[in-house]
């Protein structure tokens, strides 16, 4: 792997670990009853996220 493909692969962990922290704490409100934290839109900024920084220059990483 080059340097800006081990730079890409670290930001999108980054992101995917976002969004299990996301899904976790609406599990968690969700066991208390109370609202979401996060909604659909939340979850389709992140995918875009990701859309954008797969189709980025190195760059702009």
């Amino acid at each position: 792997m080059e340097h800006f493909d081990v730079l890409r692969l670290g930001l999108i962990l980054a992101i995917q670990a976002e969004v299990e922290g996301m899904k976790a704490e609406n599990m968690q409100r969700e066991a208390i009853g109370a609202s979401m934290a996060f909604d659909e839109v939340s979850f389709c900024n992140k995918a875009d996220e990701l859309r954008t920084l797969v189709y980025s220059h190195e760059d702009q990483l």
